[in-house]
């Protein structure tokens, strides 16, 4: 009888292990930040008074220069538009249709999050892309469609995120992302934007561990759990979505290079989805739970932004995009971590990519050839948020989760 009630009480189930571990975690936060000593406020100043000029006296002086201003928009914009060398780029097409293909060798990277005691390695893959831009007569802009892979893999993977590898393998990388406008409004284009990626590489367990795929029942004892120290495989796909409108002053904006006068640049806002799966051991803040390996899955809705900047030819340009929103992590199929997390505490994420390149005419053509080096970082990172944090301190928001990307390229661009 004595036996059983040990037995009994060692028996943890996967839930209350992973329920605990947050509770704890979070509840710890709370107690730092009642601890934090008040701040005191600086000590009130008084403005100083500007010192009032003398006005001036005596005849004006009849050899100074006058300058006057206009206000004319016209007048301004001639003034200030950068002249249109050579007339580039130089097209095979005229009128309502223009084309621009772009060809490109890339070395992409993906560094995953790094736990106690599962060694993920850094994702190195060499690729290469293929893109085009296109303007098709007045109703649909093609501002963006684009593959880009290291062995034709698929930009979408629906395999496990974590799993025991077997025999040898070449890890793989793919990317997607298509952006699609309607400009039948006179400066607001209605615009979707749609984006997939995949990549893979391979881990070492450094004690054993229990792997939890999306169909297990997490209510089982902790203790009964298959534990490996096998080299895994791990994969990360991505994908998020907006929907929203482009808005840009310029009437003819389209989606293809050309010379670029703008002033102020477009920006795209709307509503953004995101949803992506890997492997995951639960950490809230800086403490991970070391039994556990969750296949899981991160998902979230909130605002997205995006915009450019520079751009046209023989000049710098800037790229950006950004998703900030409520999320959810989706341990297995039976459990969140929404769920799990005490009251007053919500999870919100932030999703983002920033491009820089230079666009140089190498050949005049017609058609236009451009030589186009291109950096890229981005990322994702879900955190926990406190609802209740004071006013008068900084909001509270363990880190759950992040991972980061980044590319270097050289690529070839024919406007057609």
């Amino acid at each position: 009888m004595l036996l059983f009630l040990v037995g009994e009480a060692r028996a943890q189930r996967i839930r209350d292990k992973v329920k605990d571990h947050v509770g704890n975690e979070l509840e710890g936060e709370d107690k730092e930040k009642r601890q934090k000593p008040a701040k005191t406020p600086p000590p009130a100043t008084t403005p100083r008074q500007p010192t009032p000029r003398p006005a001036p006296t005596g005849p004006p002086d009849p050899n100074a220069k006058t300058v006057t201003f206009s206000l004319t928009g016209d007048d301004l914009a001639q003034a200030t538009r950068p002249p249109d060398k050579d007339g580039l780029p130089r097209r095979l097409f005229a009128g309502y249709l223009a084309l621009d293909l772009k060809l490109d060798g890339a070395y992409r990277g993906w560094l995953p999050q790094q736990y106690d005691l599962v060694d993920v390695d850094v994702g190195g893959y060499y690729t290469w892309s293929v893109a085009l831009r296109g303007k098709f007569f007045k109703y649909v802009n093609l501002h963006r469609g684009y593959y880009e892979s290291n062995a034709l893999a698929a930009p979408r993977n629906h395999e496990a995120s974590v799993a025991v590898k077997t025999g040898s393998y070449v890890p793989k990388a793919a990317w997607f992302l298509g952006v699609i406008g309607f400009p039948f409004l006179d400066v607001w284009e209605p615009v979707i934007r749609y984006e997939a990626r995949s990549f893979d590489t391979t881990a070492t367990p450094q004690a054993p561990v229990c792997i939890v795929n999306r169909d297990t029942n997490t209510s089982m004892d902790l203790g009964s759990c298959a534990r490996t120290m096998q080299q895994l495989k791990v994969v990360s796909s991505f994908e998020t979505l907006i929907v929203g409108v482009r808005y840009h002053r310029e009437k003819d904006s389209g989606a293809v290079i050309r010379s670029s006068n703008e002033k102020t640049p477009p920006i795209i806002f709307g509503l953004g989805l995101l949803s992506y799966n890997k492997p995951y051991q639960v950490t809230v803040g800086g403490s991970t739970l070391p039994d556990v390996l969750f296949d899981a899955r991160f998902q979230g809705a909130g605002l997205a932004l995006a915009s450019n900047i520079g751009g046209g030819i023989n000049r710098l340009f800037l790229e950006g995009d950004v998703q900030v929103g409520a999320g959810r992590v989706k341990l297995a199929n039976d459990l969140t971590l929404n769920e799990l997390a005490p009251e007053d505490w919500l999870i919100g994420y932030v999703q983002g990519n920033l491009t820089a390149g230079f666009r140089w005419a190498l050949i005049k053509g017609p058609p236009t050839i451009f030589l186009t080096p291109i950096l890229t970082a981005g990322g994702a990172s879900f955190h926990f948020i406190n609802t209740k944090a004071d006013a008068k301190d900084s909001a509270d928001a363990p880190s759950l989760n992040w991972d980061f990307m980044w590319s270097g390229r050289m690529a070839l661009e024919v406007a057609l």
